[in-house]
């Protein structure tokens, strides 16, 4: 995935807004449960934002982390979401 790629979630994919079932997506088949950062990903992933603008949001939430890991492995869970039909990207 492209740097300047604007990735956004499929329709009729969301993130669970209950606060008693955090980090779940609720896709057309029923739900997906995300572990790690997956959550953390998604909520910047607006249809608006570059995956370089997301990885920079991250990064400053999150200074410890290694960057060049971070941007691999956001690059790579919004391949495999877009791999299984539930992303969308420009």
């Amino acid at each position: 995935m492209s740097p300047q790629a604007i990735p956004r979630l499929a329709p009729g994919c969301r993130l669970s807004e209950d606060p008693r079932r955090p980090g779940l997506l609720l896709i057309p088949e029923g739900e997906l449960r995300l572990l790690g950062p997956g959550p953390e990903i998604l909520r910047r992933v607006d249809g608006r934002r570059t995956l370089a603008a997301i990885v920079e949001d991250l990064r400053a939430a999150y200074p410890q982390a290694d960057p060049a890991r971070m941007e691999r492995e956001t690059a790579a869970f919004l391949e495999r979401l877009w791999e299984r039909g539930l992303l969308r990207v420009e």
